[in-house]
């Protein structure tokens, strides 16, 4: 239970209504920054009142949740190699030749396989029969109209049911 600053407006009138001023001006100046809320030590440092400061904590808690792992991986592949180049090169290096080298340098075993491609293959059933029905009527309904399109006293309603093959 955190009483904001008494140099904040909302402090100010914490500690106006006796809300216990003396606690607030014991907590750190960035105590919401690890859980993404609104810090108030911006107000005093001249940025605006309510900028939020990002910690350490929350630095580390955004980056264990973003899918880094194949770039990691591939930054501590090449990395060491274009150090490498950079350091055999008497002259500097250009973004050309670096760029060269990992045109040409090869990452197949370093990458994660891609997932499979999954083939489904076409299971005929009710439902998927009448949605192709009721295209294929619309296509051959539209591509029959003379302009203007969809004039209201020629277009007919009908429905098309199927019905079951005759029996022998």
């Amino acid at each position: 239970g955190a009483t904001p600053p008494p140099d904040t407006p909302a402090g100010a009138a914490a500690a106006s209504s006796g809300g216990g001023a003396s606690v607030a001006q014991e907590e750190p100046a960035n105590r919401g920054a690890a859980s993404g809320s609104v810090s108030s030590a911006g107000s005093s440092a001249g940025g605006g009142a309510g900028r939020w400061i990002p910690s350490a904590t929350w630095l580390a808690a955004v980056k264990n949740e973003l899918p880094l792992t194949t770039i990691l991986r591939l930054l501590q592949h090449l990395v060491p190699q274009i150090q490498e180049l950079v350091s055999r090169s008497e002259t500097s290096v250009d973004e050309q030749s670096i760029m060269n080298f990992i045109v040409n340098t090869t990452m197949v075993g370093l990458l994660p396989v891609p997932h499979p491609i999954v083939i489904r293959k076409y299971t005929p059933n009710h439902f998927t029969g009448l949605w192709f029905t009721a295209f294929l009527w619309g296509v051959v309904f539209l591509q029959n109209q003379v302009m203007p399109l969809y004039d209201g006293s020629t277009i007919k309603l009908f429905t098309v049911t199927i019905a079951p093959p005759p029996r022998v």
